[in-house]
């Protein structure tokens, strides 16, 4: 009888399965003449993590132009309201703008309300604003 091999999901921790099945198919593809394409850098990176108690979200600084870096302390962690925080990719003026402008209009809504804003309704703003 063959033995089989079942890869088993990590306990915890980082995962290589990717790194085998690209493995695999690099080798079948090279059995068949193609050639797996390179990979690029495109530029931002941002992560968030949840945890019991909260939320972590991390960014780099970078800002480019195609394959120039055209500004290396850009941030992309922009602050809507003391509990919202938004992260952004792309056009950093755009990005800019819309987060101040959602900002401002939910600062209005908390002097309203007399309350923090919630997500939901940054959320909803934010979808109305961009639809328009």
């Amino acid at each position: 009888m063959a033995a089989v091999s079942v890869f088993q999901a990590p306990v915890g921790g980082f995962s290589f399965d990717n790194c085998r099945r690209n493995a695999v198919l690099e080798a079948d593809f090279a059995k068949k003449g193609f050639k797996l394409p390179k990979a690029r850098k495109t530029g931002t990176t941002i992560a968030g993590v949840v945890y019991k108690d909260g939320i972590v979200l991390g960014a780099d600084t970078r800002a480019t132009e195609g394959m120039v870096v055209a500004d290396k302390n850009c941030s992309k962690i922009h602050f809507i309201s003391p509990n919202i925080y938004c992260c952004g990719a792309g056009t950093a003026a755009d990005t800019d703008m819309t987060t101040q402008l959602i900002s401002s209009n939910l600062e209005l809504h908390s002097l309203t309300t007399g309350r923090l804003p919630r997500v939901v309704t940054a959320n909803r703003m934010l979808k109305q604003m961009l639809f328009r």
